[in-house]
């Protein structure tokens, strides 16, 4: 069976918004079913509770998927995420500095839009439970493994490459920070979010694969997902 046919112009651009309008669909439907016959956090995000964990993993499993669906009818995926090797030392090296920056500039803009409050983090007791210890592993591995990975595999490597394609490097860093920080829905953070959009765009120009920014985007996730369950009182 031969592969179809790629799309291009408008078409292309309509395809790739598949995977946050699949992502997107799919929490909005688990939450309100799940929230008929299950304890759910209304307008608050809680790492303990575990229905809610369980969705959002559930999510970026959906998300990843769709991902490849729609690389598949783009290109060869590989190429077309720039799932490809790279020189490890240099990409160690710029990875750190970017990790940095990264860092350092949240640190410098949250104090001014407060993006960090605006995410309606729910503060509370460990309620100590089987299934809030399991909740909050499953929140870790969610916010830490499958965000990085798959936004990266989305913005750094699906969206940047077509950008880059049809605009340059320029559009394609610029292009995929923005709509990075505007996909989280959360306009206090968007300064930040931005910046290291900026930063995650600017390592996979220097090093042309999506690797690295995984693994800045999953040290960053790190250090906020600690600062957060540090604040929980």
């Amino acid at each position: 069976m031969s592969a179809p046919e790629p799309r291009r112009g408008f078409s292309l651009w309509l395809l790739l918004a598949l995977p946050l309008v699949v992502q997107f669909g799919f929490v909005a439907l688990a939450a309100s079913l799940a929230s008929q016959f299950l304890e759910m956090p209304k307008d608050s995000t809680s790492f303990y509770n575990l229905p809610q964990a369980t969705i959002l993993f559930t999510a970026y499993i959906v998300f990843a998927g769709t991902i490849w669906f729609v690389a598949r009818r783009v290109g060869p995926p590989r190429e077309v995420l720039a799932v490809r090797r790279t020189p490890l030392g240099r990409a160690v090296g710029l990875s750190v500095i970017a990790l940095v920056v990264g860092v350092g500039a949240s640190a410098l803009l949250d104090p001014i839009f407060h993006g960090s409050a605006s995410q309606k983090i729910e503060l509370g007791p460990f309620p100590g439970t089987p299934a809030s210890v399991i909740a909050i592993v499953l929140s870790a591995v969610t916010i830490i493994g499958g965000a990085a990975l798959t936004e990266e595999l989305y913005f750094r490597g699906l969206l940047y490459g077509q950008l880059d394609r049809r605009w340059g490097a320029a559009s394609a860093v610029v292009g995929s920070a923005g709509l990075f920080g505007l996909a989280h829905f959360e306009p206090n953070a968007f300064p930040s979010l931005f910046a290291l959009g900026l930063v995650l765009g600017f390592l996979r120009l220097k090093t042309s694969s999506f690797w690295p920014g995984v693994g800045v985007h999953a040290a960053n996730n790190v250090l906020a997902f600690t600062a957060l369950l540090l604040a929980l009182k």
